[in-house]
């Protein structure tokens, strides 16, 4: 069974770089993970919704939140130490994560984290 109309909808337009913030926010209550993981990546999306979404209890949600350049560093530095991998490894991709943190998570032990913290080219 596909997704119903009223999800694709929402979802395209938590995925639209012209939507406005205000949207996004209404959009960041949804139940449904996929329209909340789209939000979280939406460069569009106000701090104070990602900081909300970085406590998501889905992993995808999160791993959106990671890889938004427009994240607050707190909730970069929260998200370092989040129990998914992938989260993880989205936080030592951004660009935004303070060097400390990059720094920290080139000593991770998990081997891809560490990698991809050490190739960041900042540490």
């Amino acid at each position: 069974m596909g997704m119903s109309s009223d999800v694709k909808s929402k979802f395209k337009t938590a995925m639209d770089p012209d939507t406005p913030e205000e949207t996004l926010t209404q959009l960041a209550e949804d139940k449904h993970w996929l329209i909340k993981s789209a939000v979280a990546k939406n460069r569009n999306t106000n701090k104070d919704v990602l900081r909300k979404l970085a406590k998501d209890q889905e992993d995808i949600v999160r791993q959106g939140v990671a890889l938004n350049p427009h994240t607050p560093e707190d909730t970069l530095s929260y998200l370092s130490d989040d129990s998914d991998v992938l989260v993880k490894n989205n936080v030592s991709r951004n660009e935004k994560t303070p060097l400390d943190i990059v720094k920290k998570m080139a000593d991770d032990p998990n081997f891809t984290v560490s990698k991809n913290a050490k190739e960041s080219g900042r540490v």
